[in-house]
């Protein structure tokens, strides 16, 4: 069994606010330095807005990162962050967890990268170009000052993840 098969999604509940608020700071740290991001108010509305979804990212019973999905009108989503824990990096992981969040939710996607990230540009690039389902990938502008680029796709859903030969 790879390492990567025991990666799973779970919700973040509003109860766990405060352990949120604990991995946003290092994230944001990494992605965008010159900002000034209260990571406690960032929490708190990322879980009680109606139009966000949260998620741990876990291998096995470990928490090893999060991500924080937009919902946008007309199926559409925006992944708005997503970080796996820097001693979990380079294994696979964060690869496994965007399959499973992209597949998650068929549809429009886009998603900023952060202009301080090498590590965010080297893996969307490569993950994006390699993920089953993934279609119509492009390139675009940044959506803020703090990213580099972003990206537009569309997942297919799971009867059309696969192309037949």
């Amino acid at each position: 069994m790879s390492t990567a098969s025991k990666v799973s999604l779970s919700l973040i509940m509003p109860r766990e606010q405060t352990m949120l608020a604990s991995v946003l700071a290092p994230y944001f740290n990494e992605v965008a330095p010159t900002a000034r991001i209260d990571v406690t108010e960032r929490a708190s509305q990322m879980l009680h807005r109606k139009d966000v979804t949260a998620f741990w990212i876990r291998n096995g019973a470990t928490r090893i990162g999060f991500a924080l999905v937009l919902n946008l009108p007309d199926d559409r989503r925006e992944l708005t962050e997503f970080s796996i824990s820097a001693q979990h990096r380079r294994q696979g992981l964060g690869q496994e967890a965007a399959r499973l969040l992209l597949q998650e939710f068929p549809g429009r996607w886009r998603m900023g990268i952060s202009a301080h990230s090498k590590h965010a540009l080297a893996f969307w690039g490569t993950c994006l170009s390699i993920l089953p389902g993934v279609r119509e990938l492009r390139e675009g502008a940044p959506f803020t000052e703090h990213q580099t680029k972003s990206y537009t796709f569309d997942i297919a859903g799971p009867q059309n993840a696969r192309t037949t030969k």
